[in-house]
């Protein structure tokens, strides 16, 4: 199951409710009622978080920030998953040098699959058939920006 992760102050947040107005979110710790209410593009703060009994776990904040910021990367460069996942890494210790990477950051093979899957969104859906080979949209540009493909005719 996939949950939208709000990072806010050092707590983590999985969104509660979707009103028209707001949208509210709930403190990861189920044992707990801690709330923030966001604005419906939750870009601004509309309410304050309520008061937090749990402390903040700001080593899972990091990790969720690195993976975030690795997914993102794999969606948009053509850099090898390896090399971003490793970059990430390097990252988020040079910003946190006191963090034990080695022990708290998942591995590769945990995370790869979901970063391959990402970067997948980029490009098209393979053809099954010779009818649905069709390029489209920058598809069909050169890097320059010009027709790639002169000719789009298919032979029957």
């Amino acid at each position: 199951m996939f949950y939208t992760i709000l990072n806010h102050n050092g707590y983590r947040y999985t969104k509660k409710r979707v009103n028209k107005k707001n949208n509210q979110w709930r403190c990861r710790d189920r044992t707990r009622s801690s709330t923030i209410s966001l604005c419906t593009d939750d870009v601004r703060i509309l309410r304050n978080e309520s008061a937090h009994t749990c402390q903040p776990d700001t080593i899972k904040v990091l990790i969720d920030i690195a993976v975030d910021n690795m997914k993102k990367r794999a969606r948009k460069e053509t850099l090898s998953i390896p090399k971003i996942y490793s970059q990430e890494v390097v990252r988020a210790r040079v910003a946190s040098p006191g963090l034990a990477t080695g022990r708290v950051f998942p591995t590769l093979p945990n995370v790869d699959d979901l970063l391959y899957r990402r970067r997948a969104l980029s490009y098209p859906k393979l053809p099954t058939t010779t009818d649905e080979n069709a390029l489209t949209g920058l598809w069909r540009l050169s890097k320059e920006g010009g027709e790639f493909l002169l000719v789009d005719e298919k032979c029957k």
